[in-house]
């Protein structure tokens, strides 16, 4: 009889555990309550939002004897144990271990070469439609976002978030606080974005920076 492939064995945990733990600390520093503009090539913005609360979705992870809500804290911390991570998972271990091995490379998808990165309009899957989505071909991940605050859900790989009702190129990617963007992540022509968006919506330093006067 073969095995469940659903059910993990403690080498499988624990390289899953250690990609949590170090995934946690990318998504802490390049991501988690962070809001970003994203600008496209036909200059339309669009605002997206990381929550801490959504990381153990990412991970794909089925959890014993700690809250959801609690489990970014923990890996975060290092704290998490083999014995928070249930036996018998939702996902197979091949899916888990693709989900893995984009948590270690979250410092990458928006924060390198994000040249590579399309924004994707209802995105659709075996179980769900995601308003948008954000999908790094290079990289072979995509992050998908729901609700109208499009907040950060879902990871999946490239390959397999095609069906998609429309693709376009991101031009621009811009951290934003208060409203205001204040932090350039990318951009392929400054001189393009300048004449296309409302710059009321830069701050003084990201003006300074993009030589506004």
């Amino acid at each position: 009889m073969s095995r469940n492939r659903n059910i993990l064995r403690s080498p499988q945990k624990d390289r899953l555990r250690t990609a949590a733990i170090q995934g946690s600390r990318y998504y802490s520093h390049y991501l988690m309550n962070k809001t970003f503009a994203i600008v496209t090539e036909d200059y339309n913005v669009s605002k997206i939002s990381f929550k801490k609360e959504d990381y153990c979705h990412f991970t794909g992870l089925t959890i014993n004897r700690i809250r959801e809500s609690n489990f970014f804290d923990i890996c975060y911390k290092g704290t998490l144990r083999n014995i928070n991570i249930a036996d018998t998972q939702h996902y197979d271990y091949n899916t888990l271990r693709t989900k893995s091995n984009a948590l270690l490379k979250l410092n990458k998808f928006l924060h390198a070469d994000a040249s590579t990165n399309l924004f994707l309009s209802e995105l659709t899957t075996n179980t769900f439609c995601f308003p948008c989505a954000i999908r790094n071909d290079k990289e072979n991940m995509t992050i998908c976002f729901i609700n109208n605050d499009n907040h950060a859900r879902s990871l999946r790989k490239a390959r397999n978030s095609k069906n998609t009702s429309e693709e376009k190129k991101i031009i621009g990617i811009f951290e934003i606080e208060n409203n205001k963007w204040i932090k350039c992540i990318y951009i392929k022509n400054k001189t393009a974005i300048i004449d296309n968006v409302d710059n009321t919506l830069f701050s003084e330093s990201l003006k300074k920076y993009l030589h506004i006067n």
